[in-house]
């Protein structure tokens, strides 16, 4: 399969989950679910804890409708690392002792920097509904 189809399949099912509330309350459930499980094995997802939980939060603010102040194409991105954070099968196998977790923590990181100021213009919405 080709790559360009391979990331032409991850938009579509992230598209499918943005735009379906049971499906995406699924997809945050198991990323945190996953992201307890593998911050326990691994050092470097300890380290990008709060990181995940910020995309984690983003998506769920998203997806109720209570913030929407991103573009849907970084929407897109942030459910399609979660995609990949959760899908034991990547291309480095999770058991692999320090690598297997690298290909995910490098993701997430790519993640974070390209989302740039839409994460922090989220980050900065939700500090003032805290306030709230």
């Amino acid at each position: 399969m080709s790559k360009r189809l391979t990331y032409k399949n991850a938009f579509k099912r992230a598209s499918r989950i943005l735009a379906d509330k049971r499906l995406s309350k699924k997809l945050i459930s198991e990323a945190k679910e996953t992201l307890t499980s593998r911050a326990k094995a691994s050092e470097k997802i300890s380290r990008l804890k709060n990181k995940i939980f910020t995309l984690i939060r983003l998506v769920k603010a998203y997806t109720k409708g209570k913030y929407r102040e991103i573009s849907f194409k970084s929407m897109l991105y942030t459910v399609g690392v979660l995609i990949y954070f959760i899908t034991p099968t990547d291309i480095i196998p999770d058991f692999l002792p320090v690598s297997g977790f690298l290909d995910d923590a490098s993701l997430i990181l790519w993640l974070y920097n390209h989302l740039g100021q839409e994460l922090q213009q989220f980050m900065a919405w939700e500090s003032k509904q805290e306030e709230k």
